[in-house]
């Protein structure tokens, strides 16, 4: 549900997904080392996913910058964390979500 409103025009049109977005790398930095706040950091980044999934591609496009450093290039020390198959999945997850927005959108031929 959050997806559905951070991808909608008029958010985007006022800048308020790029808002939430920094808010949600901050977290998540905030909060990667901490053991207690697995599943918040993976709901962070399961959100993530559904906003690249549902968002349009130009939209999108300028904002990969706000959250690939903060959460797809972070180290995490903790072992615990590390070996969190649910979080690897979501990190995987929203980086093929990012590499299908870099893609060209193709057209099927056989559209009328």
């Amino acid at each position: 549900m959050l997806a559905k409103l951070l991808t909608r025009p008029d958010v985007v049109k006022t800048g308020e997904t790029d808002l939430l977005l920094k808010c949600f790398a901050e977290q998540y930095d905030a909060i990667k080392e901490d053991p207690s706040k697995l599943l918040i950091s993976s709901g962070i980044v399961t959100t993530l996913v559904e906003v690249f999934k549902t968002g349009h591609r130009d939209d999108l496009l300028s904002r990969v910058d706000i959250i690939f450093k903060p959460i797809l290039e972070c180290q995490i020390k903790n072992k615990f964390i590390g070996k969190s198959t649910v979080l690897k999945k979501a990190k995987v997850n929203l980086a093929q979500r990012i590499g299908c927005i870099f893609l060209k959108p193709k057209v099927a031929k056989w559209r009328y």
